[in-house]
């Protein structure tokens, strides 16, 4: 590589970018870095170019980019000995990192090392300044990436907070809105059939059966329908080449909020600006955002999904779909889930259920109870249940209609009339106070220590007023407010046959006990019942029809 004495260079020009990193497009442009190396280049004929290498959109605290080893295997392979770059900040931003490799590895290799805007060149002789100069502006540009990285952290809090997406893609059912990026919108496509894989998650079919049926369908799964939109998508859960549906992609959008309205982010993270592998974060430090988007399934029906899924069941192998009492069943005695089971005689099949911790021999006893019957009773129970909401509903209405002269209501006004008088009585208290303060009857000490003492009793007269203005309220008005729930089972008041949906919907759990007693906890189970005590106690203070007229 010599000529005329002059030593000749072989040189790769290295260019980098990272809008992450804080670089501003205008002045750190590739273009702009092209543009003068190449300029720098004309100046210097003992320098000759090799390649021009360009790592665009890669973060300068690490050297896992792929043109910076492409260059590096260029070194290795004695095609080059030269690399020039702008400034020491593109070759890196990590202090150690860069040091290692402009002050070790890169003279241990025979390589010239120019970054031309810092004035620093390898070739040239040492001087005692570029012992302290060079370390400072690693450190310096260490230090900016840092400070970069915490400003970027710091924004995307703040977004995570007011409830905005800051992911680079939207979740399959929605899209990002195109006037605000950071802002989800329903996309009625994809939309229609999320609330279609709840629907049959309800009726009873597996995770795979949902699948199984999407792929029969032809429906683009999750990551075939971002690519159909468009987008640059690329996913770890991909094995084929054509992506289709599996349990897994079924569970992930049942088990997620954000079909609900709620949006869950920053559960996975970097350490910090120099790692980027991305790791776990702890359920507590995790920001969720409720009602930050337009739902596509109702809170009721994500729920109900919910306890399914917890519910731990598995279908039959020659079946799609779970028995519809299907992990709703628990052994009254110990507690444990009981398990359907078949003692088939012969070809006629016997299914019963018996308690697993019988089986497990844990100590239960072995009581069973047959599936029809069971399923039988259930039913019964269920709209004998539905009566009862109804009836109390319709006495409601009744107490509703009923004069303002209730006992009951009468003898809450009597209660909230007094406190009135209560109020009155410290507030005249304390204008007599002021008055005595003003004629000098009493210290300033004093008339602060009774005016706090008259404003805390009038506050506690003014929190029980309202309590009873709302008991009176609820009295009049039969507690409307609070019977919302009641609609729930009213839609169900003519059903002659149960199946998985309605068992989920309507039943919390069914207990078998010893000798084939059941007993049912129904969902609101603690709301009726005390809506049921509400109406005994309204109809033993009802007055008689006599005092009514």
């Amino acid at each position: 590589m010599e000529a005329n004495n002059q030593i000749l260079y072989d040189a790769d020009l290295y260019l980098r970018l990272s809008r992450e990193d804080g670089d501003k497009a205008e002045s750190e442009s590739i273009a702009g870095q092209r543009d003068l190396l190449l300029s720098f280049l004309e100046k210097h004929p003992e320098i000759r170019l090799h390649s021009i290498r360009v790592d665009d959109g890669y973060s300068g605290v690490n050297f896992d980019r792929p043109d910076f080893i492409k260059m590096m295997e260029s070194v290795k392979n004695k095609e080059i000995n030269c690399i020039i770059v702008k400034d020491l900040s593109r070759l890196g931003r990590n202090f150690i990192e860069t040091g290692k490799y402009v002050e070790r590895l890169f003279p241990f290799m025979g390589v010239r090392f120019i970054a031309v805007n810092d004035g620093y060149d390898s070739a040239e002789p040492k001087k005692s300044s570029d012992n302290l100069l060079l370390p400072v502006k690693n450190l310096m540009n260490d230090a900016y990436c840092r400070d970069t990285s915490i400003k970027i952290r710091s924004q995307l809090a703040i977004k995570r907070k007011k409830g905005e997406c800051i992911a680079p893609f939207a979740v399959y059912g929605y899209l990002k809105d195109p006037q605000n990026k950071n802002r989800l919108i329903v996309d009625e496509m994809a939309a229609s059939v999320v609330q279609d894989i709840f629907k049959r998650k309800l009726d009873g079919y597996s995770a795979q059966a949902i699948a199984d049926w999407l792929n029969e369908q032809d429906i683009l799964s999750s990551i075939e329908y971002k690519r159909y939109l468009g987008s640059s998508f690329s996913s770890p859960f991909k094995r084929n080449a054509k992506s289709r549906w599996t349990a897994v992609s079924i569970l992930r959008i049942l088990k997620n909020p954000v079909y609900i309205g709620t949006l869950v982010q920053g559960k996975r993270s970097t350490p910090n600006y120099k790692i980027k592998k991305q790791m776990e974060v702890p359920r507590e430090r995790w920001v969720t955002v409720e009602n930050s988007h337009e739902p596509i399934v109702s809170r009721e029906t994500f729920d109900n999904v919910a306890k399914i899924l917890l519910a731990d069941t598995r279908t039959s192998p020659k079946e799609d779909t779970v028995f519809f009492l299907s992990g709703l069943v628990y052994c009254g005695d110990c507690g444990r889930s009981m398990v359907r089971k078949n003692n088939a005689s012969g070809a006629k099949p016997y299914y019963y259920y018996i308690c697993s911790g019988y089986k497990q021999k844990t100590g239960c006893t072995s009581h069973s109870i047959r599936d029809q019957l069971l399923e039988e009773a259930v039913l019964c129970a269920v709209q004998e249940h539905i009566r009862s909401v109804l009836d109390v509903e319709e006495t409601l209405q009744s107490i509703h209609n009923l004069p303002y002269t209730t006992q009951a209501v009468k003898k809450t006004d009597e209660r909230l009339a007094a406190k009135r008088e209560e109020i009155e009585k410290y507030q005249r208290r304390k204008l007599r106070l002021h008055e005595d303060y003003a004629d000098g009857v009493i210290s300033r000490e004093d008339y602060r220590a009774f005016g706090k003492r008259y404003e805390d009793k009038i506050q506690e007269a003014e929190e029980a007023v309202f309590k009873l203005e709302q008991e009176i309220d609820r009295l009049a008005n039969g507690n409307s407010g609070e019977q919302q729930w009641i609609a729930y089972f009213k839609e169900h008041q003519n059903i002659d046959h149960l199946n998985r949906k309605l068992a989920v919907e309507l039943i919390d759990r069914v207990f078998v006990y010893t000798g084939q007693r059941i007993r049912i906890e129904f969902k609101f189970q603690a709301e009726y019942d005390r809506l049921a005590a509400f109406v005994n106690t309204l109809r033993q203070t009802r007055p008689s029809e006599q005092e009514v007229g």
